[in-house]
C-alpha cells in the first residue's frame, strides 16, 4: 500500500481520473451495503497496477466502516463529480483521497494501486473478533510468528474457560 507522498507524484490527470473512480467505488459499496447485495469489480488497468481478478467488498466492514466512507466521499464530491481537478502538490486534498483509498483497501481487504505509483508495503491492516463458548484447550483471535509493521486489532471472548484452557486475544512471537 502506498502513501500520500507517492500519490503525489502523479500526474493531475491520473490523479484526477484515480479519484473519480474512487468516488464512483465509495457510492457503489454504499448502495450495495444499504441493499445488502455484494458485486465484485475490476479495476481499471489504465489506472490501477492489477494483480489481477476482481474486487469483493466486505458487506460486515463496510458497514463498519460506513460513516468514515460517507464522510470522505462527501469531502472529495467536486473532485469525483469532475467539478474540480485536484492539484497533486494539494496536501490536504491528496491525504483525503489517501484515506479514501485505504477505507476501500479495508472493505475490498486488498490493496489498491495506481499505475506509476510506486509499491510500498506499510504493513498489514488486520482486525480480528472472535467469539466462543467453551474453550477446553487453546484459542487466539490472532497467532502470528513474526509482525514487521502494521496494525492489528485483536478481540476475543469466550463464555468459559476450562481449567488448563488458555484463551488469548493477540498471541506473537517476534514484533518488528
Amino acid at each position: 500500500m502506498a502513501d500520500p507522498i507517492t500519490l503525489a507524484a502523479l500526474s493531475a490527470l491520473a490523479l484526477s481520473e484515480g479519484v473519480k473512480f474512487l468516488y464512483g467505488q465509495a457510492g457503489e459499496v454504499l448502495r450495495q451495503r444499504r441493499e445488502r447485495k455484494a458485486a465484485a469489480v475490476e479495476l481499471p488497468t489504465e489506472l490501477f497496477e492489477s494483480s489481477g481478478g476482481t474486487l469483493q467488498p466486505d458487506l460486515a466492514r463496510a458497514d463498519e466502516l460506513e460513516p468514515e466512507l460517507r464522510q470522505l466521499r462527501q469531502s472529495l464530491s467536486e473532485y469525483g463529480q469532475g467539478v474540480d481537478e485536484i492539484d497533486p502538490q494539494d496536501g490536504p486534498t491528496v491525504e483525503l483521497v489517501h484515506a479514501l483509498r485505504r477505507t476501500l483497501e479495508t472493505i475490498y481487504r486488498r490493496p489498491i494501486v495506481f499505475v506509476g505509483e510506486s509499491k510500498q508495503d506499510d504493513g498489514i491492516d488486520l482486525t480480528s473478533d472472535a467469539s466462543v463458548k467453551e474453550v477446553r484447550g487453546y484459542v487466539a483471535a490472532v497467532r502470528a510468528r513474526t509482525i514487521r509493521s502494521g496494525s492489528i486489532k485483536a478481540s476475543l471472548r469466550a463464555d468459559s474457560v476450562e481449567q488448563g484452557g488458555q484463551a488469548i486475544g493477540l498471541d506473537v512471537g517476534d514484533i518488528g
